[in-house]
């Protein structure tokens, strides 16, 4: 196999952490968002090219070969659509510490399976890396790397669940956690975070306000008298 040298990190990869995480991030930040997040096969090769998944050339091959078997295309779509909400489960199951859903690992593993007799050690920038081989036609070829970076991270994530959901309201996105704490909350702080925080001092400001209007027109919270029951 030739070496290849990967393309640049998109933003929505940097954000997330890992080609799993970012993948499962398509559904978008709502979690009553009705679309996939990729609505054709052309825009998942999309997504797989700016993650880094395939390369130029592959993203190519892929959206010729789509175009040929339009069938096939909307079959892998589906199938894109499954693995997406079955990482999700995965995340959210040990996100909350509980143990991972076994009809969602089974359905994990039908997509791995698929993807491991591809894989390959190649050669890298520095020294060896993981690659991929295997039949350059295959329309599901996206979603290997895919299927191998949730197993990695899966396994990573053992005794420190690192994959998070941001908290901040209305956002869904998921990251991997790898600040040294372990305590990221945000999926960005320069967006999410700092929303929440200039909420947050705007609600307690204004809980203040109120308190001390109530205090200038003489309210005042007291304890109801406590009565006592007759002897």
């Amino acid at each position: 196999m030739a070496r290849k040298k990967p393309p640049p990190r998109s933003p929505q990869l940097k954000l997330a952490g890992a080609f799993c995480v970012a993948f499962v991030n398509t559904a978008g930040a709502r979690p009553d968002n009705g679309q996939q997040g990729v609505e054709d096969y052309g825009e998942l090769v999309t997504w797989g090219q700016q993650a880094g998944v395939v390369s130029a050339l592959e993203a190519e091959r892929l959206r010729r070969l789509a175009t040929e078997r339009p069938a096939d295309a909307t079959a892998v779509l589906a199938r894109a659509a499954s693995l997406r909400v079955v990482l999700s489960r995965l995340f959210l199951a040990m996100m909350r510490g509980k143990d991972l859903p076994r009809p969602g690992l089974d359905a994990f593993n039908a997509a791995l399976r698929e993807a491991l007799p591809a894989l390959r050690v190649v050669p890298g920038e520095i020294g060896v890396t993981w690659g991929w081989e295997g039949d350059e036609e295959a329309l599901d070829r996206v979603l290997w790397p895919v299927a191998h970076s949730a197993a990695e991270t899966l396994i990573a994530a053992a005794g420190r669940p690192h994959v998070r959901q941001c908290a901040a309201r209305g956002c869904r996105l998921w990251f991997v956690d790898r600040s040294p704490s372990g305590q990221r909350r945000w999926c960005e702080m320069k967006t999410c975070g700092n929303r929440a925080k200039t909420r947050t001092y705007y609600e307690r400001k204004g809980r203040r306000e109120r308190a001390e209007r109530m205090r200038g027109a003489g309210y005042w919270r007291t304890r109801r008298p406590r009565t006592t029951a007759s002897t």
